[in-house]
């Protein structure tokens, strides 16, 4: 919201100096500040446009990342779940023995 309120005021201030200092007349610093404003929508769309492309990259960027730790993670508990299910047989032969003497 801030960055609009400025571009607003930003826009406006240049336009009253441009009126206010330019050595042109009133009708020609007319068409030259509505061929500007005319261009404005247009930049701004490229800029939308260009914020959208980036944000869509950085999602891209993070879902990647996420599958990738995701996978590593799962990896992780598998090897654990396999060890402590070797531990606990491991445990189950001892106690066996133990007992059978």
């Amino acid at each position: 919201m801030k960055f609009k309120n400025g571009l607003l005021l930003g826009l406006i201030i240049g336009a009253v100096s441009a009126i206010l200092y330019a050595p042109k007349s009133g009708k020609e610093i007319r068409n030259e500040v509505k061929e500007k404003i005319n261009v404005v929508p247009k930049h701004f769309f490229n800029l939308m446009e260009s914020l959208v492309d980036l944000t869509a990259s950085v999602l891209d960027f993070a879902k990647e990342a996420f599958s990738e730790q995701s996978d590593k993670f799962s990896r992780s508990v598998s090897k654990g779940v396999n060890a402590a299910r070797e531990k606990t047989e491991e445990l189950r032969k001892f106690t066996s023995n133990i007992i059978s003497r």
